[in-house]
């Protein structure tokens, strides 16, 4: 049951959605399993077919037709989340179980068609953009809580679902923030225990099978990564249903008031058992009532002043104090006079030590006897300002020796650049040049800058000529993915390239030591590159 009226922030929001799926009974929550485990083992199927079995010569009609039962899987996916979705609901509402009609069936499965097949496409527009994103997966989540209700049809759900998407947008932010953290958290769990369980398996029982043989093979299998990535989508996305349940829940409640009905269920309940425990002990009590007369009072109050816990309000005879007071006690009390009467003689040591230097600096100070300084400020302060004139001295020139550092500097017709920086593009300069400044950075044993200057030389040469369109979003990737997507019909040169994208990447982003040898073979390379390419393009 939720609790009535939270205004609770995200932290609560999640930690509510725990207990809500720990209450949770167990066919609740393999409702939502029942959708989940069957699309994802034909995600794991279909990509298989697409990514392995592909280069084997599986047909077509093979692909299109795994394609069409992945959709179907997915539509069941998403209705039986809606049961989840809804089922849950009505445990945070305290009502019944609805029993299933023609008419809620119908538009259980007829939203969830339509909202399912728009997700994919609005999710991924809404995660290009971004700004909208939270509001967009709290619309297809709240859909799915509506989902499984009889009085609302599709564009009343979709109306219903964008009203309470557009509530309190921070708080949209962080439960997706949130459940993204915690999904990566997850995600690297089960990556780690699908990682070392083949080893674990043949360690404990010595069966050894093929994951335990293929060893890194294994784990640098696309399959792999999205076998561990379906996992703990299973076992998360509950959870993610959860949240926004209550999110919805809670949004509904401020105009229905389900939350207060909800707790006033409980409290009619508790208010009973308290009743009847109350009714009960009042029978009892009356049963053992009897009438009190004035002088068994007077006894119960005497006997109640002589108990132990009312002595210390009595004072003790003089004669019985001093012969029955034990040693410890008189030992005890002397030794705390003794620490008091010693702390204030040191309380008055120190009063009168403080009065006898209050006494000095007024003397000092009068104007009869006082002199002028020997100087206007104490020698602390000529100090500091010494110390603070070094500080700003030392930061003015580390400020103009990096200034003035070369780093690979060029000045062509009157633009200079620096290898070292990482935003630098490749048509900042002409090939010639960029083929200059790697020379002269060769000439000064700077094989690192020279190797990139090569590399630019290289896109620019490509740029120049077509094969590639620079941006400076791309990278290095994508530029080898695009030389080969437009010069499929010169293999050798695209090898080539390849070769010089990886040793570039070895030498610049990695710890690969770069000498004179590594500079001719790129070289030579981006020589052989356009020998073989060049006829292409004159004839263009």
């Amino acid at each position: 049951m939720a609790d009535p009226l939270a205004r609770a922030g995200v932290l609560d929001l999640l930690e509510e959605a725990v207990h809500t799926l720990r209450a949770a009974p167990l066919s609740t929550v393999a409702s939502h399993w029942i959708g989940s485990a069957p699309f994802a083992l034909g995600l794991l199927v279909f990509w298989n077919d697409m990514t392995q079995l592909r280069a084997s010569g599986t047909p077509d009609s093979t692909c299109a037709l795994e394609a069409f039962a992945l959709t179907l899987l997915l539509l069941w996916m998403n209705g039986w989340r809606a049961v989840f979705a809804g089922r849950l609901t009505r445990q945070l509402g305290g009502r019944p179980e609805l029993p299933w009609t023609r008419r809620r069936l119908w538009h259980l499965v007829s939203s969830q068609a339509f909202l399912g097949g728009t997700k994919p496409l609005a999710m991924a527009l809404a995660a290009g953009v971004a700004l909208p994103l939270p509001w967009m997966a709290a619309f297809y989540r709240s859909a799915a809580v509506l989902a499984d209700r009889e009085d609302l049809d599709l564009p009343q759900l979709m109306a219903k679902a964008r009203k309470l998407a557009g509530f309190d947008q921070r708080q949209g932010w962080g439960i997706l923030l949130l459940l993204t953290v915690l999904y990566l958290i997850l995600l690297l769990n089960v990556i780690v225990l699908l990682a070392v369980l083949p080893q674990l398996v043949r360690m404990l029982t010595g069966y050894e099978s093929v994951f335990s043989r293929g060893a890194s093979l294994y784990v640098s299998n696309s399959l792999f990564w999205l076998a561990a990535m379906a996992l703990a989508w299973m076992a998360f996305d509950p959870f993610t249903q959860a949240v926004y349940c209550l999110r919805s829940f809670h949004l509904e409640s401020r105009g229905t008031g389900a939350d207060l009905r909800a707790a006033l269920r409980l409290v009619r309940i508790t208010v009973s058992a308290a009743l009847i425990m109350l009714v009960a002990f009042v029978g009892q009590a009356r049963g053992l009532q009897r009438p009190l007369s004035p002088l068994d009072l007077d006894q119960s109050i005497r006997r109640t002043l002589q108990s132990p816990e009312y002595n210390w309000r009595l004072t003790p005879p003089e004669a019985k104090r001093a012969g029955n007071v034990p040693w410890l006690v008189t030992v005890t009390d002397r030794l705390a006079d003794t620490v008091q009467q010693g702390l204030r003689s040191i309380g008055n040591a120190v009063d009168r030590l403080v009065d006898w230097l209050r006494e000095k600096f007024r003397n000092a100070s009068g104007t009869d006897t006082a002199r002028p300084p020997g100087m206007a400020l104490h020698w602390s302060v000529y100090f500091l300002i010494a110390a603070l004139l070094a500080l700003v001295g030392a930061i003015v020139w580390r400020l103009r020796r990096a200034r003035t550092k070369p780093a690979g500097l060029l000045a062509a017709g009157g633009l200079a650049v620096s290898l070292q920086d990482e935003n630098l593009l490749a048509d900042r300069l002409p090939e010639e040049e960029w083929i200059a400044l790697a020379e002269s950075c060769a000439r000064q044993a700077d094989y690192r800058a020279a190797l990139r200057a090569l590399y630019l030389a290289n896109l620019a040469w490509l740029g120049r000529n077509q094969w590639i369109a620079i941006h400076p979003g791309k990278t290095n990737r994508e530029y080898e993915l695009e030389v080969r997507r437009r010069a499929r019909e010169f293999p050798e040169a695209l090898a080539l390239f390849a070769v010089n994208v990886a040793g570039f990447e070895r030498a610049w982003y990695g710890r690969h030591s770069v000498g004179a040898e590594d500079i001719d073979a790129f070289r030579q390379r981006l020589r052989r590159i356009k020998a073989a390419m060049t006829p292409a393009v004159q004839a263009a």
